[in-house]
């Protein structure tokens, strides 16, 4: 008689062919050649950083134990990491669907999606610095018993950070306003810790050296983990019915309130559809909040500043401001649909239509854009020039660049993963595609600054861009009539998973 292997097993097996037999698994080879060897430098430099954590930290709390210094360090460090995992880490996927009709447990199936979580590269990373400075600065100065209930204490928090981030980024699934009270709590803390006459960062440190000198405290970060686990098992089980919120977003994308876009006929209703689009699915939403906290990025570059930047630096901030959301969101144009492209090529729309509706949808995210930079005014009126200057580049010329660049997009995605260390869809087009879109336009610039007088050089950027939209029609044409010519290598593409 055959014995089915055990759930876990069986899963891992899955969740391991499907990976080996994706196209993406041989088309991304060189990609992930590529990463190995970056993340192998960077585990270098941890390390290296390891073994000279005690000199670091011995320079800085010259008086204090390095046990004390290092935990006080890490107080700020698990809010840096719970605020990276929110938007780096990637959560694990499992298509549960082949499995809703076979007689296996859902909480089977939650409990793997959170140990396969466990073995997320953010768990093991803080360990190539912890271990070379356990070895090299507590051992030879501390009790091993001591020394290793401080490595658990932190290990076991390392792993209620995980479980906490994960359950904030399924949660944020729903409720998208988390990730404002996310940063808010860090921002809060931090200040707490600066201002307070009463050092909250001491306090973690004093805790972590008492858990040390107390084995039997372990229990504490412990007892963390567990609550952190169930917490996002029970999350899961909560919500792994859908129907409530398909309510919700059927009421809010009703034809109610939708007048303003069919006014413009099928082009409204097509921008319409990409807003639908990006507002529903995990992985263009997720751009869109990544590009909303850039827009943030001006305040790193305008001054006041001791060496403030010069105009070409203001130049290439502005174009990156106000058409972030276009670039994140333009870069996989068309991949978006790969899914349903064939309906789209089918249904009787015409292409024309179909790329005027993704010129108009950029139109509108780099207005948008623009006013929400609008208030960067406040560090001088040249600077309000150069950001009207780039949207108006950005919306008649870049628009039409990455409409063109996106008909070599021929790669299918997935829109329900996430975007953060996902290179599902990516090829070299996307590593090529700031040259033309942020180095152009300065090369615009730089003979009128040879020439003394730049800002003449950002007014022809302006105009340039105003020509654009005034030619929008011929530029749709010319990229209409190269979508034709590779349509159907990029229908073969999109077919293939």
């Amino acid at each position: 008689m055959k014995v089915s292997p055990p759930l876990f097993q069986l899963l891992v097996s899955h969740q391991w062919k499907e990976t080996v037999r994706s196209s993406y698994w041989e088309k991304g080879l060189l990609i992930r050649i590529l990463l190995a060897i970056m993340f192998l430098y960077v585990a270098i430099n941890l390390v290296i950083l390891g073994v000279f954590m005690g000199r670091i930290i011995g320079s800085a709390f010259p008086d204090d134990d390095p046990a004390w210094g290092f935990s006080l360090v890490l107080f700020y460090y698990f809010i840096a990491d719970i605020i990276l995992r929110f938007f780096l880490q990637p959560v694990p996927a499992l298509s549960i669907s082949p499995y809703m009709h076979l007689p296996v447990r859902r909480s089977s199936l939650f409990n793997f999606l959170l140990v396969k979580s466990a073995l997320s590269l953010f768990n093991f990373i803080p360990l190539l610095i912890l271990l070379p400075f356990v070895f090299k600065t507590m051992l030879p100065h501390s009790a091993w018993l001591y020394t290793a209930s401080w490595l658990a204490a932190i290990i076991l928090f390392v792993f209620a950070n995980n479980y906490l981030a994960f359950l904030l980024k399924k949660a944020f699934l729903l409720k998208p306003f988390i990730s404002f009270i996310l940063l808010a709590a860090a921002g809060l803390l931090i200040l707490a810790d600066v201002r307070s006459a009463y050092s909250i960062s001491g306090l973690f440190a004093t805790s972590m050296l008492g858990i040390a000198g107390h084995p039997f405290l372990l229990a504490i970060p412990l007892l963390a983990v567990i609550i952190a686990y169930s917490a996002a098992w029970y999350f899961l089980n909560v919500n792994r019915y859908i129907e409530a919120d398909t309510k919700k977003e059927r009421m809010l994308f009703s034809g109610k309130g939708s007048g303003v876009f069919d006014a413009f006929g099928i082009t409204g209703r097509l921008a319409l559809m990409e807003i639908k689009l990006t507002l529903r699915n995990n992985r263009p939403r997720t751009y869109l909040i990544m590009g909303v906290f850039f827009l943030l990025y001006g305040m790193m570059i305008y001054p006041p500043h001791a060496h403030p930047p010069g105009m070409g630096m203001f130049i290439f901030v502005g174009l990156l401001i106000t058409g972030i959301l276009m670039i994140q969101h333009g870069q996989l144009i068309m991949a978006w649909e790969s899914c349903s492209f064939d309906k789209i090529c089918t249904c009787g729309l015409k292409m024309h239509d179909y790329f005027r509706g993704k010129y108009w949808f950029f139109f509108m995210v780099n207005s948008l854009s623009f006013l929400i930079t609008l208030p960067y005014c406040y560090y001088g009126y040249k600077i309000a020039l150069i950001n009207l200057a780039a949207f108006l580049y950005n919306s008649g010329i870049n628009s039409f660049i990455i409409l063109f660049l996106g008909t070599y997009n021929t790669r299918r995605i997935d829109l329900g993963k996430g975007a953060f260390f996902n290179y599902e869809g990516a090829n070299f087009i996307h590593f090529l595609l700031a040259i033309p879109l942020l180095g152009l336009p300065v090369l615009i610039w730089l003979p009128f600054s040879f020439m003394g007088n730049p800002d003449m050089g950002i007014m022809a950027m302006g105009l340039m861009g105003i020509a654009g939209m005034i030619f929008s029609e011929f530029f749709i044409r010319q990229i209409v009539r190269q979508f034709n010519t590779r349509k159907y290598k990029i229908l073969n593409g999109f077919r293939t998973r």
